[in-house]
Formats: structure tokens, sequence, C-alpha cells
């Protein structure tokens, strides 16, 4: 058990401290898919620096860029969309302690990200959290319930604060090969 135990630190160290970094963004989608057991579609871009806390309990649909320094703490499940921008410096957290609780018990829950959502940097979306197709979050929020398709939100804790089109069309094809 420990020495099983004491492997995954190794490869989480090795995933986090150094593939993160390696300048090739194939020879890092290989690694997360493969090593870390992580469902990867077509077409995602993962740029350097992202941290995850175990091994599998991510899926990420086609085209979705995750941009340089998100954390993605997969262990309660992280389910992201097809053409999803998540911005610079993100944090999707599913694991926190009840500070109600006597024993400081452990808690982890999902967090759902619909397709063609808008995460702003440096946005922290809390466990059991989903957020809506299309909708957006801005910069810095910290989102602490659920955002509907192509709500806007901001703030903290995130409220509404517009909408956005109900017809989006794009796609997140994104090619820079060296971050």
């Amino acid at each position: 058990m420990i020495a099983s135990m004491n492997r995954f630190d190794a490869l989480l160290y090795v995933c986090n401290r150094l593939v993160a970094y390696f300048p090739s963004g194939r020879v890092r989608l290989g690694f997360y898919r493969q090593a870390m057991r992580l469902e990867i579609a077509p077409g995602v871009r993962i740029l350097s620096g992202l941290w995850l806390d175990c091994r599998g309990q991510c899926r990420i649909g086609a085209n979705t860029v995750i941009n340089q320094n998100c954390r993605l703490d997969n262990r309660g499940g992280i389910e992201i969309g097809a053409n999803v921008s998540i911005s610079p410096d993100v944090h999707i957290l599913t694991a926190d302690h009840d500070l109600a609780s006597p024993d400081f018990k452990g808690r982890e829950v999902p967090v759902r990200i619909g397709d063609r959502a808008f995460v702003g940097s440096r946005a922290i979306i809390l466990p059991g959290v989903t957020l809506g197709e299309g909708c957006g979050v801005g910069a810095g929020s910290v989102v602490t319930k659920d955002v509907g398709r192509c709500a806007i939100v901001a703030g903290v804790p995130a409220r509404v604060i517009g909408r956005r089109p109900e017809n989006l069309l794009y796609d997140t094809t994104y090619r820079r090969h060296f971050f």
C-alpha cells in the first residue's frame, strides 16, 4: 500500500512539476491521456502549467482550450464540454472540507461545464457547480452556484450581470505549439 502511494505521489510530481512545463503540447496531451487517464477529445489544447490532483475523473470535449497555469482538482470529477475557453490561472475545485463537521470531513462533488462556455482569468469554480452551455464567467469571479445557459456572471460571489447570444456557433480551435 505505501509503495503504491509513493508511486502515485511520484507520478503526480512528474505530472505537475515536469510534464506540465514540457515545451510540446502533444507530449503533454499524450501523458495526460495515457499516464493520467484523462478523457481528452480531438482538438483539445492544454497550455503549460496544468495542475491535476489525481488520475482520471476528467473528460474534456473537442476543441476546448485550457490556458496556462490552471488547476483542475479532478478528485470529485470534472466534465468540460466542447469548444470551451478556460483562461489562464483558473481553478476548478471539486473537493473541500465541511467546516461545520467536528471531524473536518472531506467532500468530493463533480463540476460540469457546458459547451462553448467561457471562464475568465483567475476565476474559481467551487465544488458541485454546473456552468451551463454558452455561459460566461468574468475574470476573478468566485462561482458558488450553478450558472444558467448563456448567462454572464461576475463578482465574489458571482452573480448574473448579463446574457450571451443564444446562437453561439464558434469553435475554439487554437494553435500554439510551445505553450
